[in-house]
């Protein structure tokens, strides 16, 4: 393609640069840098009540994960896939001590031994040499957290102070809702994109107090004073909004990144 003069100085979109995308901080799946800096910590991927006996969908650091509870009680996240013949698990059948395939039957527990191949001679004879893919899970403050990278460079599960102590009325909600209630479901997107959006002060009045409508408090619709300051963890974003009435609303939001490799600890 040749591109005039003409062209971009009429600047229509014939005149556009192909699409590039750079993948080093925004794709999260395994072998990319920021797929591997995530995978060594724990991950909430869902609400304890979430994990029952019917198979529940779950999608982290872009891998498709089934999660269920079997009948011992015992919380399982397995590969969406079995890796039998590919078909999901998300239609599989919950039993006393694990999940069935609903294809060819197979069955696996919570750590994706194959206890069962019942299409295969003798209930399946080389069932103790398949595994379907899984991940270790923990429940701590009405929460599954799963472990999704390497079991040498498992840490243990921290414990959050916010979440230890805890006042009356406060408790743990997830929904799939947009932040702020009255939005569409969370769309899906990569970490950064989001994460850059916890310090964006500016789309808030547009966006959620605008074309949204108010989906916040009504004083955050108005165009804030902002300052950004480096912080111990990261960036904390200081709007001030300026009421009629005299009122000053001041709204402190603080992005804190995964520190590196060599700040982490294991307690």
């Amino acid at each position: 393609m040749t591109m005039t003069q003409q062209d971009r100085d009429l600047g229509t979109a014939y005149a556009m640069k192909p699409a590039h995308t750079r993948t080093e901080f925004t794709s999260v799946v395994r072998g990319t840098p920021l797929g591997e800096l995530l995978r060594r910590y724990w991950h909430p991927v869902g609400l304890i009540s979430d994990a029952t006996d019917t198979p529940k969908k779950v999608r982290a650091l872009g891998e498709d994960l089934i999660l269920f509870r079997d009948k011992h009680g015992r919380v399982g996240l397995l590969h969406a896939r079995c890796c039998h013949r590919g078909t999901t698990l998300y239609y599989g059948k919950v039993e006393e001590d694990g999940i069935r395939c609903c294809y060819h039957g197979w069955k696996f527990d919570t750590e994706g031994h194959c206890l069962e191949q019942p299409c295969e001679p003798d209930g399946g004879q080389f069932k103790d040499k398949v595994r379907q893919p899984w991940y270790p899970v923990e429940e701590r403050y009405g929460l599954i957290f799963a472990y999704m990278g390497p079991a040498e460079k498992r840490p243990v599960l921290p414990r959050y102070e916010c979440l230890e102590i805890m006042d009356d009325g406060e408790f743990v909600e997830a929904d799939d809702s947009s932040i702020g209630g009255g939005g569409p479901a969370v769309i899906p997107c990569n970490w950064l994109q989001h994460f850059e959006n916890v310090v964006d002060p500016y789309h808030v009045p547009v966006l959620h107090g605008s074309f949204s409508g108010p989906q916040f408090t009504n004083m955050m619709a108005s165009m804030p004073e902002v300052k950004f300051d480096k912080t111990p963890r990261g960036i904390a974003v200081r709007s001030i909004r300026k009421q009629d009435d005299g009122r000053v609303f001041y709204r402190v939001t603080e992005a804190a990144p995964p520190p590196c490799a060599s700040c982490r600890t294991r307690a």
